[in-house]
């Protein structure tokens, strides 16, 4: 079956499953891991990575050991046995326009994906007199949890603790608000720098504490305050970083070390990529080095010692291109120089959405999920790194020049639906490895992370073959040349390139298996 073509439905070039991404962050290993042993992985170390025909492959162990709060290292004695919680990020700016269906929609595929609340992100916008209402009844209708997070550069003027006490009473008590601890939750988006201090007070901790006396009844306080240390912070329950982009070891095993400390939770931050260029500015011309394995090593790292909460960043931030849920036509795209709707339409981000299911589900349970269906998640950017754009406004953004030129897949394979080997034909060379070595029997599944360099040109084929050496699925794309006119896709000639091509990576997710028992590979959107 073409990857053109989900059952007998012809898709366009430009309607693949895409992800918006920025460069390769490279990292080093540690030690070898061995799928066929089940060996422990350490989080403190990265997953080993094993080349060959030009190939890097690196397994993902069967168990990963919980962190032990008795200072011994990792042991099996963690916080398994409490409820863990995924939350994703909202900008409700982003979804002013939103109707009911809109938000039954995206909470009933959030909780498909293993999402239990939304964490709704509002500022000083008169909208919210309109949407949150709204938020809340459709997530009673559902059964969702919401809550809302005060973006603290809308609330740090004086006396802006009056609007959010009357907002934390209007909704605390609604059936749709999410509880901690038998208390409505309530977050913030920074309130740690200046300029976003509560009340412009500068000790905001104190402001807080007040502020919750006030309220008359108890809440429990999950602040984004990113670095603030937990033995300061007196007017909080748990704390929730933003650091979701840094290097690898992340900082997120500090900070809930600290945190449990003190007899409070910590939420971990997840986040498949930052890019932004909207403007010139410093600020708004820039990424952040993660792509490669980065969310997926991450993950893992935060499983193995099971923090209380995980926040997804994010569920629709556009402008900084870290959004899961694809826009809807009523979404709100933001813009500056450059419209986000140039890097984000066309360039689904849900392919993430559904791998990142699968590591919900591990971390709220414990252990590994079963892989019950084979699938294969492809992502890759459509040039060159060095091309450069021809109609773009702006300048490179900052760190753009650390990508690499590179196919990333993962492969989650079911014992039913097993693979012999991967081959890639790019430009004028060839790379192909067997997989079979990491198969202890026929009964175990087995997740991969495969990599290999591209070259641009038109010869462009990643095959997978079966046990019996059979293709079970080709993936033909065309890599463009540094020849770039004045549109991105040349099959359909749709789109201007103003904004710079080494950022952008097609993504997608194929899912093999049929009654035969022969896999299929189809683009699942």
């Amino acid at each position: 079956m073409s990857l053109f073509s989900k059952g007998n439905l012809t898709k366009p070039f430009s309607s693949w499953v895409g992800l918006y991404c920025i460069c390769l962050y490279a990292i080093n290993v540690a030690a070898f891991v061995n799928q066929m042993t089940g060996t422990p992985l350490n989080p403190q170390s990265n997953l080993d990575t094993s080349s060959r025909g030009g190939f890097s492959i690196r397994a993902i162990p069967t168990r990963l050991d919980r962190y032990s709060n008795s200072g011994k290292g990792f042991s099996t004695t963690g916080s398994s046995n409490l409820l863990k919680y995924v939350f994703a990020h909202v900008v409700q700016g982003n979804f002013q326009f939103y109707q009911a269906q809109d938000w039954s929609e995206d909470m009933a595929l959030a909780k498909a994906m293993g999402i239990d609340a939304f964490a709704i992100n509002i500022g000083r916008d008169k909208t919210n007199q309109k949407q949150l209402p709204l938020i809340y009844e459709v997530a009673e209708r559902i059964s969702f949890g919401v809550f809302i997070s005060f973006d603290m550069g809308y609330y740090g003027q004086n006396n802006s603790s009056e609007d959010i006490i009357s907002l934390i009473k209007t909704y605390a008590f609604r059936k749709g608000q999410f509880h901690y601890q038998g208390k409505p939750l309530v977050a913030t988006s920074s309130g740690e720098v200046k300029g976003t201090f509560l009340d412009n007070n500068p000790n905001f901790d104190a402001a807080w504490s007040n502020l919750k006396k006030r309220l008359g009844f108890q809440i429990y306080f999950l602040p984004c305050w990113t670095g603030y240390k937990p033995s300061q912070a007196s007017s909080v329950d748990g704390l929730l970083s933003w650091d979701a982009w840094s290097s690898l070891p992340s900082p997120d095993r500090s900070n809930f070390q600290q945190l449990r400390a003190v007899g409070k939770q910590y939420a971990a931050p997840i986040s498949p990529f930052f890019y932004k260029h909207l403007s010139a500015d410093e600020s708004g011309n820039y990424i952040y080095p993660t792509d490669s394995w980065y969310m997926i090593e991450k993950y893992l790292d935060i499983i193995s010692f099971s923090p209380d909460f995980v926040e997804l960043l994010s569920w629709n931030n556009f402008g900084e291109s870290h959004y899961l849920r694809d826009p809807r036509p009523s979404a709100n795209l933001p813009f500056g120089t450059i419209s986000s709707e140039k890097y984000v339409v066309g360039m689904p981000h849900e392919p993430f959405l559904n791998m990142i299911s699968y590591f919900n589900l591990w971390y709220k349970s414990g252990s590994r999920p079963p892989v019950n269906r084979s699938k294969a998640y492809v992502w890759y950017r459509p040039h060159a790194k060095n091309d450069i754009a021809t109609s773009d406004k702006l300048p490179m953004p900052k760190s753009a020049n650390k990508t690499e030129d590179k196919i990333y897949v993962f492969l989650m394979i079911s014992p039913s639906r097993q693979a012999s080997r991967i081959a890639l034909k790019t430009g004028s060379k060839s790379y192909e490895t067997p997989l079979t070595e990491f198969y202890s029997n026929a009964k175990n599944d087995v997740l991969l992370l495969v990599s290999a360099p591209f070259a641009p040109g038109n010869e462009q084929s990643l095959e997978i073959f079966d046990i019996e050496n059979r293709s079970v699925g080709l993936l033909k794309v065309p890599l463009f040349t540094s020849t770039i006119h004045s549109n991105l896709f040349p099959l359909q000639s749709l789109r201007p390139v103003n904004y710079k091509p080494q950022i952008r990576i097609k993504t997608h997710l194929l899912t093999m298996g049929d009654t035969r028992g022969q896999w299929r590979l189809y683009l699942c959107s």
